[in-house]
């Protein structure tokens, strides 16, 4: 299929029907708009790649790998021009347990040490995520007595939005709540149990609405000050 451009600034539509190679995020510096980040996505949706473009010495880059639509591998570099090479600076493996259906995914420094695991398993409506942390001293070889132990219950409505998020820590008493509600025009989350307890409202853009329908893994920002350029299969 003959590839073709789209330059998408402030009130501009997005098409749903051809899917989306990749976008390339321009902020407007002084009088002209520059290339700032491109994502990339598969022709299942997935986002493999996302490269800075701001820094004339050194960019970040984080890629992914997928089988059978499933993400195995993603690693973080920054990647210094000059020299042509991008230094390892963090990266993830990931597993899936048919059996049990818990997603693990393993973060590693760039040494191998052991940041954190993160085991995900979801029901229905309802997902566990559980957290094994060693994030102040990350270990080749870690027990896991020895970690922080954090678990969010996630809960999801009948459109697969998040409701409600339950944050579980072994350093304080009670847990603390997030509670989402939806409208019209965006959302709001209401935060229970901490010291400073908000109702925080957030818009939903109208192109960030049509990147949700179409589970677009992207976040759009609509501002005068910046434009994108979609790129379809």
């Amino acid at each position: 299929m003959q590839k073709f451009i789209l330059i998408l600034i402030l009130g501009s539509i997005l098409s749903c029907s051809p899917k989306i190679q990749s976008i390339t995020t321009y902020e407007k510096i002084g009088n002209e708009f520059i290339p700032v980040n491109i994502t990339k996505f598969d022709e299942n949706g997935n986002k493999y790649l996302s490269k800075g473009l701001r820094n004339s010495r050194s960019n970040r880059i984080t890629t992914s790998e997928f089988e059978n639509n499933q993400k195995v591998i993603e690693k973080s570099c920054e990647y210094f021009k000059s020299h042509d090479t991008c230094v390892v600076r963090s990266f993830s493996k990931y597993e899936f347990d048919n059996k049990s259906g818990i997603e693990k995914q393993t973060l590693y420094e760039s040494d191998s040490a052991i940041r954190f695991i993160k085991e995900t398993k979801r029901m229905k409506r309802i997902e566990i995520q559980k957290i094994y942390s060693w994030e102040f001293s990350p270990k080749k070889n870690p027990k896991i007595e020895d970690a922080l132990v954090l678990t969010d219950t996630v809960y999801f409505d009948n459109k697969d939005r998040e409701i409600k998020r339950i944050h579980h820590n072994p350093n304080f008493k009670e847990p603390w709540i997030e509670i989402y509600k939806y409208h019209k025009n965006g959302y709001s989350i209401q935060t229970i149990g901490t010291t400073k307890d908000t109702i925080i409202e957030h818009k939903t853009t109208h192109l960030q609405k049509l990147a949700n329908r179409n589970r677009i893994d992207y976040k759009f920002n609509e501002s005068e000050n910046v434009q994108y350029k979609i790129e379809y299969f």
